[in-house]
């Protein structure tokens, strides 16, 4: 909460050139998982067929949602707790050492207590029991992936930019050359086979990031330790993260479930090229906004001071993401044949519906952030829920009307509930609201988008050009005031 926390010194706004750098180098590891999406995706494209990949993607979205039950919401709230920590190493490991024995725990206990009814939720899942096996195979993972997702949360609290990016980037050539022999030697067992190896890997990469980040610290990596207050106040956090998570999570498998049931596997292979595209730049986003702008937001302490860190963070949000946006639109065709095959282009009109509802969702998140980090969880989780619900109620009321255009077209519907509830709350319990110049930007970020959808794709990569070039402006006119 305001003045939770102590006072920084500065300029509060972001440096948007020190953003970009930053954002830059943290966006080597997304640009990374997004080179391992391409080649993974072209290789499933090629080696399963859409039916299959749409199997595959509800095993992904399966373990997706377990991964973000299990670590039992020991995420943002690891982060928020080692940002403002600050430099104390003594108040850090109790934060490091209990949070990665219990996402260990917590890991091993779900695999054991999941494993006899992986029949049932391959039934669940694909209407199959045939995949049972893939699912104890999807369990086994668990233990190992929270502790690396625990560990990237704390190199994200100390904002251990570099080494972040490293262990990301490093796990993302480690997962390419697994899923390739095992994809083509095995089919759809060798790409959920990869995934067990996967969790092996990732842990130790991400083990040997953190100790290295505290010994450039002078820290001692053997003080980490058990702390039965500290994992109170972890789980306290953590229990709203997990909330938030089911409910964003469960709200993807449950669309995807019911268009494999009413629509079948090949329209959900068709959606999974609109969601995979917007879960690549998606990752992008929230890369630099847990990394770089969370920890910021989480030791301010005045109201005033978090205004205008906030509209810089929404500026330089929509200075990099508005175009980004407008080009996976404006080439939604050409990025299908290359990432996927012509079996594929049919889902082409759902990319640009679903870019909308991110833009909506950048935006919002851009304010939305500072909720968790000063303190509001409760507000926060209220957003992650009325979202999710949002989704599953427009999307199951559409799917009669509109077809596979009920998935994205309810995508945008669940976040323009974010706008109102987040630039509110934030309002309200924070005194920022956003300035003139960004409602300009958002506008014209906005009509560029739109327009994207209907002119031909050069006319719309030109698009991609305002935003950024009146963020310019802005910034220019800011220096000389």
């Amino acid at each position: 909460m305001v003045g939770a926390g102590a006072e920084p010194v500065g300029e509060p706004r972001l440096n948007l050139q020190d953003f970009m750098r930053s954002a830059g180098l943290l966006s080597l590891s997304s640009v990374s998982n997004l080179l391992r999406a391409i080649v993974t995706t072209k290789l499933f494209a090629l080696a399963l067929g859409p039916s299959t990949v749409g199997i595959l993607a509800q095993l992904l979205n399966f373990s997706s949602l377990m991964a973000t039950i299990i670590p039992l919401g020991l995420t943002t709230g690891v982060s928020r707790m080692v940002a403002r920590a600050g430099p104390d190493s003594r108040s850090l490991a109790p934060v490091v050492g209990t949070s990665a024995a219990v996402s260990l725990g917590s890991g091993i206990a779900a695999g054991i207590l999941l494993a006899p009814f992986s029949a049932q939720i391959s039934t669940a899942l694909t209407g199959s029991s045939r995949y049972t096996l893939l699912v104890l195979l999807i369990a086994a993972s668990f233990p190992l992936y929270n502790l690396a997702w625990v560990l990237a949360y704390v190199l994200q609290g100390l904002a251990a930019v570099k080494h972040l990016t490293a262990a990301n980037v490093a796990n993302a050539i480690v997962t390419v050359v697994l899923l390739i022999p095992l994809t083509l030697a095995f089919g759809l067992t060798g790409s959920i086979l990869g995934v067990l190896i996967g969790s092996v890997t990732q842990a130790l990469i991400f083990v040997v990031a953190v100790a290295h980040a505290y010994r450039l610290r002078g820290w001692p990596v053997r003080g980490l330790t058990l702390d039965r207050a500290t994992a109170a106040t972890l789980l306290r956090l953590g229990g709203i993260v997990l909330a938030g998570g089911i409910a964003m999570w469960g709200s993807v498998l449950i669309v995807r479930t019911v268009a494999v049931h009413r629509l079948g596997g090949h329209a959900n292979g068709l959606y999974q090229v609109a969601y995979g595209l917007s879960s690549q730049y998606i990752a992008v986003f929230m890369t630099w906004m847990s990394a770089y702008v969370f920890p910021r937001v989480a030791r301010e302490a005045r109201s005033e001071r978090i205004q205008l860190l906030l509209n810089s963070v929404l500026r330089a949000n929509l200075m990099l993401m508005a175009p980004g946006l407008v080009l996976v639109t404006a080439l939604r065709t050409p990025l299908i044949q290359l990432l996927y095959t012509h079996a594929f282009l049919a889902a082409a009109p759902l990319v640009g519906v679903q870019a909308l509802g991110d833009y909506v969702r950048v935006v919002a998140w851009s304010f939305g952030v500072a909720l968790f980090a000063q303190g509001y969880v409760r507000t926060h989780l209220v957003a992650m829920v009325v979202q999710s619900v949002a989704w599953v109620a427009a999307t199951v009321l559409l799917l009669g009307p509109l077809g596979l255009m009920a998935l994205p077209v309810g995508y945008l519907i669940s976040f323009l509930t974010w706008p109102p509830l987040l630039f509110g709350t934030v309002r309200r319990f924070l005194s920022a609201g956003i300035d003139g110049e960004n409602v300009a930007l958002i506008a014209l970020g906005l009509v560029a988008l739109l327009a994207t959808l209907f002119v031909p794709w050069p006319v719309g990569v030109l698009l991609a050009v305002p935003v950024p070039a009146a963020v310019v402006l802005f910034q220019r006119r800011q220096a000389t005031a």
